[in-house]
């Protein structure tokens, strides 16, 4: 049997409603795991052992209850909807997104090992990781509000990730101070390794979130055509 014409759209229109606000509820449990994983970097600092081992569990339930989401986005996508037009974008922005709850798990893991072993960085390491943690928490706000306000104003989305963009260049200028500042203050090769692999890791966190604006512009730019 063939489907109408106009039930086929209002099935897509129902179906990208639907994506929508799973890929809101996504971006809001994704902005909570960043944020407890820049809180992760204070308690390191402050040699709080007990508490970083608090903050990554907080850090693994919420990324746990982002991959639900993704995983009933592309469950819907897939069975609701195998002809919808904007399916591959929807798929595409969603697990980008959801590898940067899965960094910033890893950094907390990280951070929690290390802390356990007696490890306390000096002021100089400390500070420089709650920059830079903080200025790759700023650029997922600014990625967090692009994917707000899709939904009303697509052209203000297109607006907002050209301001993810600048803030990544600002996080990947932060990253390469850094690194030479790690290279100058950390004595320990041991240390300065998994420093080094701590402060990839929000390289990595920054690249992710500035490849899924590109993909939020996609989505927009369909809304605009």
């Amino acid at each position: 049997m063939t489907i109408p014409q106009e039930d086929l759209n209002t099935l897509g229109n129902e179906v990208y409603r639907k994506s929508l606000d799973l890929i809101t509820e996504h971006a809001r449990k994704v902005q909570d795991s960043v944020r407890l994983m820049v809180e992760s970097f204070s308690k390191f600092k402050a040699s709080q052992r007990s508490e970083l081992k608090s903050i990554y569990e907080k850090i693994s339930a919420v990324e746990e209850d982002a991959d639900k989401i993704k995983r009933e986005l592309i469950e819907q996508l897939t069975k609701s909807a195998p002809a919808f037009l904007y399916r591959e974008d929807f798929i595409r922005l969603i697990i980008c997104v959801d590898e940067v709850a899965e960094l910033a798990q890893s950094v907390s893991r990280q951070l929690s090992r290390i802390s356990d072993s007696g490890w306390v960085p000096s002021p100089v390491v400390g500070e420089l990781f709650e920059r830079v943690s903080s200025e790759v928490l700023t650029e997922y706000e600014r990625l967090r509000d692009a994917i707000m306000v899709l939904p009303s104003n697509p052209k203000r989305t297109i607006g907002l990730v050209v301001s993810v963009h600048e803030a990544e260049s600002k996080v990947d200028s932060s990253y390469y101070d850094a690194d030479f500042k790690l290279l100058m203050e950390v004595k320990k090769i041991e240390q300065l390794l998994i420093y080094r692999d701590l402060l990839r890791l929000l390289e990595d966190m920054a690249d992710l979130i500035e490849d899924a604006s590109d993909d939020l512009r996609v989505l927009a730019l369909h809304r605009v055509a």
